[in-house]
């Protein structure tokens, strides 16, 4: 009986025997399909800093007067890093996607945004970026409470 060898088997044609501690074999795969993202049609920086700005000061006056100093610093401090060019683009454009699903009331797509921006960007956001998560909890509590609403009649007392 002839022995087999197990990379002719495999596909993969080796000069020796694979052993306990040779590398695992290189398996010739598809590259992933590009993903197509809205970066595409993101409006130019100082637009995207505007209409951020304008959805967190709008959040901003929504708190109870005495939170309102302490979350109008936090923002404030992003606002600075921002205008001094000391965020990356990515972060910018990051930020602003959770502008953008805040206005549209997309819970999730806010929970995922922000969570990219704390993993990827903590140490540059580590003095705002708990703030970032303030108007994401509230806009939580408003859809849970409407679908409570919504569902009261069917909610035996």
């Amino acid at each position: 009986m002839r022995p087999i060898k197990l990379g002719v088997v495999f596909g993969i044609v080796a000069a020796h025997e694979p052993g306990w501690n040779d590398p695992p074999p290189k398996l010739v795969g598809k590259k992933p399909a590009p993903t197509t993202d809205a970066t595409d049609s993101l409006p130019d920086r100082e637009e995207m800093f505007r209409q951020t700005q304008t959805v967190f000061d709008d959040y901003v006056q929504s708190v109870e007067e005495a939170r309102r100093p302490t979350v109008q610093k936090r923002f404030q401090l992003m606002y600075q890093q921002w205008t001094d060019k000391k965020l990356p683009e990515v972060l910018e454009q990051l930020i602003y996607k959770l502008a953008i699903a805040l206005s549209k009331q997309d819970v999730k797509r806010a929970n995922a945004v922000h969570r990219t921006i704390v993993c990827d960007y903590g140490s540059i956001c580590v003095m705002w970026a708990p703030v970032l998560r303030h108007p994401i909890v509230e806009l939580q509590q408003r859809t849970e409470d409407a679908a409570n609403d919504e569902n009261s009649i069917l909610q035996p007392i």
